[in-house]
């Protein structure tokens, strides 16, 4: 039975019994991070802005950093965790589950866990504005396109009707 037919056959079914397991963890990673994401922001409470901008930068630093180290202590737990939740088709035609890469790779979780929590989005946005508000002497010379094109707009016209007058 070791035909090239066989091999050929063989090799497709192992791959397609791998991208579901692939899947099959992608899942599980999707799961955990939403229950991480929902619990997180319930403990953290519902941000307040006003709140952060009456902190000093060091101490939103510091909030930060460890937020930052309690969502990797998370990722090392889950990712341990979703190794141990078997897959249906271990085993199965000589498949083994835990030789998939994607197993101990927690990007999927990662990735959704650092998108979807609301404390931590307006505390980054908090802590960017007062780093940058550190290191730029004047805030408002980082402008979008669109504010410079106004702002432009709005002095010509202040120049054409002074010169009216």
């Amino acid at each position: 039975m070791d035909t090239p037919q066989y091999n050929l056959k063989h090799d497709i079914l192992m791959r397609s019994i791998k991208m579901l397991d692939i899947g099959y963890i992608a899942a599980i990673y999707f799961v955990f991070a939403m229950v991480c994401c929902i619990l997180i922001d319930k403990f953290m409470g519902k941000y307040d802005e006003e709140i952060d901008k009456r902190k000093p930068v060091w101490r939103i630093w510091v909030d930060t950093v460890l937020h930052m180290w309690l969502i990797g202590v998370l990722i090392y737990i889950v990712r341990n965790v979703v190794e141990l939740i078997p897959f249906p088709l271990d085993g199965y035609q000589g498949f083994q589950h835990k030789k998939v890469k994607e197993l101990g790779n927690a990007a999927v979780f990662t990735f959704i866990v650092m998108t979807y929590q609301f404390y931590l989005k307006g505390r980054l946005n908090i802590l960017y504005s007062k780093t940058i508000d550190l290191f730029v002497s004047k805030p408002s010379t980082i402008v979008l396109k669109s504010e410079l094109k106004s702002k432009v707009e709005q002095e010509v016209e202040t120049e054409s009707e002074t010169e009216n007058y």
